[in-house]
């Protein structure tokens, strides 16, 4: 089973055509359909503006240089695709918040593509939470594009983060289509010993592989320790071995939504440098 339609975040943010090109390469080599989606801000804008009639005539200029922002962005992301052979694309404004309308709009599509936050940056960027965001309320997998440089591409080595948990297979199952393409799939696994244990007669470190295996991917177990920060271990690790793109797990336990990040997750996404591929 192959991916057949592709969402990305359209947004006006540093390197954003980077995030569309990618997107547009797996779209390509997947010969599927591509969605570019922006939300022009105006939910937020009038939730957060003190105003007595929203649709009055003075509020319109404010509107219209929102939705006109998005338009714009819109028109790069079709440029970009313009540039590859594409199944089919298309562009799509709403006003809603991203956090809404990409996790509504991406469970009718079987990946999501979202360009990494700036920190730096601040409010005006895709909060660091999105992804985990869009993942959990959607159940379709997100793939961050880092900010700090250009994804290399076709994605030869591929290091996948086991950890045996509900996430972590979800992520696995997911990316079988990109799995299968790879020259070189390694499977991190993190205090393997605890982790079998922990599975009892099961033994999750041997299962794995012999997962991959019956679906046509050879790989490579990797044990490490990950000295008790998982999400800096899998960084360290994937430079160490040269990886194109991070499959994990995306774990989200806080109900407040700026804690809702688990402690690998947060960590990965603030300081990646290569694609994630995530699901939760």
């Amino acid at each position: 089973m192959g991916y057949k339609t592709i969402l990305v975040h359209v947004a006006d943010v540093p390197n954003a055509g980077v995030g569309y090109a990618f997107a547009a390469e797996l779209a390509q080599a997947e010969q599927v359909h591509l969605i570019g989606l922006a939300s022009s801000g105006v939910s937020r804008f009038l939730r957060e503006t003190v105003t007595v009639n929203a649709a009055g005539p003075s509020m319109a200029p404010f509107l219209d240089t929102l939705r006109g922002r998005a338009a714009r962005v819109l028109d790069q992301f079709e440029r970009v695709a313009a540039g590859f052979t594409l199944a089919g694309s298309e562009r799509r404004a709403v006003d809603d918040e991203p956090r809404y309308s990409l996790s509504a709009l991406a469970r009718y599509c079987d990946l999501c593509v979202l360009n990494q936050a700036d920190a730096v940056q601040g409010a005006s960027l895709p909060a660091p939470g999105l992804a985990a965001e869009v993942a959990k309320n959607s159940g379709t997998p997100v793939l961050m594009v880092p900010r700090a440089q250009a994804p290399a591409w076709p994605l030869r080595r591929i290091l996948l983060g086991w950890n045996g948990s509900r996430e972590a297979a979800r992520a696995m199952r997911f990316a079988l289509p990109l799995l299968r393409r790879a020259s070189a799939v390694e499977v991190a696994i993190l205090d393997a010993a605890a982790l079998d244990s922990a599975g009892g007669e099961l033994r999750p470190v041997t299962a794995i592989g012999q997962t991959l295996a019956r679906h046509g991917v050879r790989a490579e177990l990797l044990q490490r320790d990950s000295a008790g920060d998982a999400g800096a271990a899998l960084l360290a690790l994937a430079g160490e071995r040269g990886a194109q793109l991070l499959v994990m797990d995306c774990y989200g336990h806080s109900r407040l939504r700026e804690l809702l990040l688990g402690g690998a997750t947060r960590t990965v996404l603030k300081s990646m440098t290569l694609p994630v591929f995530m699901a939760a």
